[in-house]
């Protein structure tokens, strides 16, 4: 999918891969949260700590892979940071994401931890963060049509959204794209317009046509489709076989929660255009949609059939391996692909992270344990991996 400049209301800056791969159900472990900004320590019973407090954390990643945000984020549900909001006539700066989310986890290591966002998200903003799968997250997600993570939606003291970001941003770009959300700048109007201006214009109507389905503005995303598939018959610029995909995804899937409609697209989609990489992509989208339907057999043949299309290549295992451990579905089948690429990449941290994961879920703590010590090893400075170590030493008995 291509880019589209951030818009509002709302509004969107996002990637296809990212909309398709951090949308769906995670798995049932959890990561610890990232630390509030530095707040002092409670007093003991003899007020020791309160007259000699410790010094607060500054703002980054610490040694022990936690993370001090210099995000001040409100605790509590929504409506209490409405209720903020509007006593501080501020906006609502909302982070939807899951732990397992790697451009989450970039925001939370590499953005929300700069001063610069933290003081104006503190200052012009009331933040909250929202686990997607927990608590109050699947009702925001399901109110505000949040189709990937991470969602940044800003809203008004009301709860009316003005704008929101799709993935993760450079500091300097969140801000900006920020500032233009707050000044009531319309990109999605800019975009109507361009259209209007040229209609002829096929890639600027494929990118109205993905900015209505977010927006979850149905019957004018399909129009918009339709134009973009009549307009590239034979995928000669490759738009139709995104429009396709993206009609299946956003409309078909996520909008009416059809997935067996869904299938039939992805499936007319692999037919007609079956050089597109879209149509391998949609490999996995049928697994997820058959998973859903509770075909599990069928869904880790879909996903099988995906690595065949080049038994070689250790992105589409490691696609394999993301889907079964987000899914809980195929894990054993999608351990061997994790296995097999790791002969070939044995310097790969991810592939072991997923291995982890994966011999988790089946049961082989051992295994687990060893596998997320070796992606530890091959990158010693990530925070994730470290606060994983964490994880799994406790799930396996502390050993």
């Amino acid at each position: 999918m291509a880019r589209v400049p951030a818009a509002v209301g709302p509004s969107f800056a996002f990637a296809a891969a990212l909309a398709l791969s951090c949308g769906a159900p995670p798995p049932k472990a959890d990561s610890p949260a990232p630390k509030p900004a530095a707040a002092s320590a409670p007093a003991s019973a003899h007020g020791a700590a309160a007259e000699n407090p410790p010094p607060a954390a500054s703002p980054g990643v610490q040694s022990d892979g936690e993370i001090v945000s210099a995000v001040k984020w409100i605790e509590g549900d929504l409506e209490a940071a409405l209720a903020a909001a509007k006593a501080a006539s501020k906006l609502v700066f909302v982070d939807v994401g899951a732990y397992w989310c790697p451009p989450c986890r970039e925001l939370e290591e590499k953005v929300f931890t700069r001063a610069d966002v933290g003081e104006v998200l503190t200052s012009k903003y009331v933040a909250l963060h929202v686990d997607a799968e927990k608590g109050e997250g699947p009702e925001l997600v399901a109110r505000y049509k949040v189709q990937a993570y991470p969602t940044l939606l800003v809203l008004d003291a009301g709860g009316v959204e003005k704008g929101r970001l799709v993935d993760a941003m450079e500091p300097k770009a969140l801000l900006a794209a920020l500032e233009k959300i707050a000044a009531g700048g319309d990109v999605l109007a800019e975009l109507e317009q361009k259209v209007q201006a040229a209609p002829d214009d096929l890639q600027a109507r494929y990118e109205l046509a993905v900015a209505y389905a977010l927006a979850a503005r149905r019957a004018q995303a399909d129009a918009e489709f339709d134009r973009v598939i009549a307009g590239d018959p034979d995928n000669a610029r490759g738009l139709a076989a995104k429009a396709m995909s993206d009609r299946a995804a956003f409309l078909v899937a996520k909008i009416d929660g059809d997935s067996e409609r869904a299938v039939a697209l992805y499936k007319q989609l692999q037919a007609e255009f079956p050089a597109a990489k879209e149509s391998v992509r949609a490999y996995r989208a049928i697994g997820r949609e058959l998973h859903k339907l509770g075909r599990d057999a069928e869904a880790v043949a879909s996903l099988e059939a995906m690595v065949a299309t080049d038994p070689s290549n250790n992105d589409l295992k490691s696609a394999f391996g993301w889907f079964a451990f987000r899914e809980h579905c195929g894990q054993a089948s999608a351990l061997k692909e994790v296995d097999a690429a790791i002969a070939r990449a044995g310097d790969n941290a991810e592939l072991h992270y997923l291995r982890a994961e994966l011999q988790h879920q089946l049961g082989r703590g051992a295994e687990a344990l060893a596998a997320i010590r070796e992606a530890a090893r091959l990158e010693p400075e990530s925070a994730f991996y470290k606060r994983q170590v964490r994880r799994f030493t406790e799930l396996s008995g502390g050993t």
